[in-house]
């Protein structure tokens, strides 16, 4: 007598992902990925505005905030990304 498990014809329902579900983590993933663009950009061009006026001497503002959330934005888009296309 063999013994079978629930699962042994194939993956489980859990394991499953539909189409639809793949399309909204895509649609996420790039969404995340422009808007991590967006947030470097931003703090590059606050840094430079800054520098260049401070250029004579003075403080400057070095935005590293948005970079850093901009990075952590667009990790996170490319791992929803690859999530999709797994």
């Amino acid at each position: 007598m063999s013994r079978q498990t629930p699962y042994s014809s194939g993956p489980a329902p859990y394991q499953t992902v539909s189409d639809q579900q793949r399309q909204i983590w895509r649609t996420k993933g790039k969404r995340s990925i422009g808007f991590g663009v967006v947030w470097i950009v931003a703090g590059l061009v606050i840094t430079i505005m800054t520098y260049q006026a401070a250029a004579n001497g003075g403080v400057y503002f070095v935005a590293y905030g948005p970079v850093l959330f901009g990075i952590y934005r667009l990790v996170l888009g490319f791992n929803l990304l690859s999530k999709a296309n797994r």
